[in-house]
């Protein structure tokens, strides 16, 4: 991505939802939570506050089959431009 000059949002790997609010901390929000080998995104979404990231990011690790999930930080294409 960086190659063809494509912005890469900000993300971290959790274990943790304490992990995923260290991480809205240094980066705001909105932003995404990818839990990791789940199917069609169960368990994910898009988190706009710290409530919403408890709740998205302990359903993600619950249905995560390792109990990971992504969080990215959410950047719409208006943001970007």
């Amino acid at each position: 991505m960086q190659k063809l000059h494509q912005p890469i949002p900000e993300s971290t790997i959790v274990e943790t939802v304490s992990a995923a609010k260290e991480f809205a901390k240094r980066v705001g929000y909105p932003l995404i939570v990818r839990p990791a080998y789940t199917l069609g995104g169960t368990g994910g979404g898009i988190a706009y506050n710290d409530e919403e990231l408890d709740d998205i990011t302990n359903l993600g690790l619950t249905y995560s089959l390792i109990g990971q999930a992504l969080i990215e930080r959410f950047c719409s294409r208006l943001e970007r431009n």
